[in-house]
């Protein structure tokens, strides 16, 4: 009586330490972080998007460790042992070996030259539409709904398709080297203090100053212009892709 009595105060304990490992990702603090700037620097909707990506890769990491934290470990075995039930090896029956088809000479095994020009094909069709979906999001002004819905539906449709796996098999990465990891945190950190430096050196948090310009008051000479927006779009779209592919 007393273990099922304690059940119901254990289960919100368990889901408030998942939360608090799941906020505690690096990546999650970066982008509340980043959030909490936007908003209180008159980009309300940059905020609520960021601070959304946030919650989200909290929660999938909070997922991660119900689901590690479920798994059999490799010294427990995976069904409960008695005295009267023991595993049976495993009979194999003898390999029958098919005989290998020789493909036809000038013609791929498997269809393997159809899937390469499959791949080929939707890569120029990748290709071109990205440069026609640049071109024609580029020729939005800045900051309008046209050009905000775009981004924002295109990032959510892939956010979409990569959450549910890896598009291809991949091997599991291993542990990322630590000199890279510190040099890559380190720039991050510095460049977010100079962003922050210079956030708080203008005249007010919505207001901007080229005396004290942020990354954001770079970038407006490029953006001001539709080939410069284009050709920023061409950019994310290809970073997009390469990190689907990873």
């Amino acid at each position: 009586m007393n273990r099922v009595a304690r059940r119901p105060a254990a289960a919100p304990a368990k889901r408030r330490l998942a939360v608090l490992l799941g906020v505690r990702d690096p990546v999650v603090v970066i982008l509340l972080l980043i959030a909490f700037f936007s908003a209180i620097s008159g980009k309300p909707l940059d905020g609520l998007l960021i601070m959304l990506v946030a919650a989200a890769l909290a929660w999938d990491s909070w997922a991660r460790s119900r689901r590690a934290a479920a798994e059999p470990s490799e010294d427990e075995p995976a069904w409960p042992l008695t005295a009267h039930r023991h595993p049976q090896p495993a009979v194999q029956a003898p390999a029958v070996q098919a005989p290998a088809v020789q493909a036809p000479a000038g013609q791929a095994p498997g269809g393997s030259a159809a899937r390469h020009n499959a791949a080929v094909l939707g890569g120029l069709a990748g290709v071109l539409g990205g440069i026609l979906y640049a071109a024609v999001v580029g020729s939005f002004t800045r900051f309008s709904w046209p050009a905000t819905i775009a981004v924002v539906g295109l990032g959510a449709l892939v956010i979409f398709i990569g959450w549910q796996g890896p598009l291809r098999p991949r091997p599991v990465p291993g542990r990322l080297p630590l000199a890279g990891v510190a040099a890559w945190g380190a720039l991050l950190f510095a460049g977010g203090l100079w962003e922050l430096w210079q956030l708080l050196q203008q005249p007010s948090l919505t207001v901007t100053s080229y005396a004290h310009p942020t990354i954001s008051a770079l970038t407006d000479p490029v953006l001001s212009a539709q080939p410069g927006r284009a050709l920023m779009l061409a950019g994310w779209l290809l970073i997009g892709w390469y990190l689907v592919r990873r």
